[in-house]
């Protein structure tokens, strides 16, 4: 296998409950908490997904030049859930967090979790399948 190269990367798992249905299912609002989160962490956006589904719910993803930030909606139940990964010293993934919880407010549950190699503990790469195994 390659070289197994050290990362810096910082994620942020964030469960949010009880929020407002509407505010959940009102994707302009959605997508601009999740832009002005971006902006809050000092993140690069290069670009941007959502998707409503038919009868309530959204999907996004705000792709940043550092990562990205994405979320699933469930406005039957109050819920969102919100994933935060950057990568790089100059970005605050807690401050992306922070803004988050401010606007969706709610019960919150956080995880968060180092990528890489950090605290020089990780998981080697598992080997891929050879092509006549997979069949």
């Amino acid at each position: 296998m390659g070289e197994w190269h050290e990362t810096h990367g910082r994620h942020i798992l964030l469960d949010i409950w009880d929020a407002e249905p509407e505010l959940l299912n009102d994707l302009a609002a959605v997508q601009e908490t999740m832009l002005e989160a971006a902006d809050a962490a000092g993140a690069a956006v290069v670009g941007n997904m959502f998707h409503r589904f038919p009868v309530q719910g959204l999907s996004g993803v705000v792709l940043l030049a550092e990562s990205h930030i994405s979320v699933h909606t469930f406005p039957e139940h109050g819920y969102a859930a919100f994933d935060i990964f950057t990568c790089g010293e100059h970005v605050d993934p807690d401050a992306a967090c922070d803004h988050i919880v401010r606007r969706f407010g709610g019960e919150r549950y956080v995880k968060r979790f180092d990528r890489g190699l950090a605290g020089g503990i990780a998981e080697r790469p598992v080997a891929p399948l050879s092509s006549a195994s997979a069949s």
